[in-house]
């Protein structure tokens, strides 16, 4: 099944919601909200109705955020498969560019042998270049 892709920044900062009406705002079903306050989400204080401070969801959805990045070093490239920063097979990579001066760096990952992407500007291209071969590819 696949999972939709929620907007997380919808909660008013200066006003409280209950579970139902968290629910209701984001999408999704009264357990999931449990499970965030399971996952350290906290109300505003212990009484029923369990009552949340949008300024909270929207800190609580910040941090679950942060908490999924994983940064590539200077040279790597991220691998969906491995799901870990990789550094390219044999030292190579290909640039193809997709103008205004932006593109995306394309190489092979060492591990799996399927493709590693990351989006790079032309300014971070010469970073690229000191480090890998790089060829230049016409999309």
């Amino acid at each position: 099944m696949m999972q939709r892709r929620r907007r997380f920044i919808r909660a008013k900062q200066n006003r409280s919601y209950t579970v139902e009406q968290l629910a209701r705002l984001f999408g999704c079903h009264k357990n999931t909200i449990r499970n965030w306050f399971r996952a350290g989400l906290q109300p505003i204080d212990d009484r029923r109705p369990m009552l949340f401070s949008g300024h909270d969801v929207n800190a609580f959805h910040a941090e679950q955020r942060a908490t999924m990045k994983r940064p590539c070093a200077p040279g790597e490239l991220y691998c969906l498969p491995c799901r870990k920063a990789q550094w390219p097979a044999g030292d190579m990579a290909e640039f193809v560019e997709s103008g205004k001066g932006r593109g995306r760096m394309r190489a092979i990952c060492p591990d799996c042998g399927r493709l590693l992407f990351q989006a790079v500007s032309s300014a971070r291209l010469a970073e690229f270049q000191a480090l890998l071969d790089v060829t230049d590819a016409k999309a």
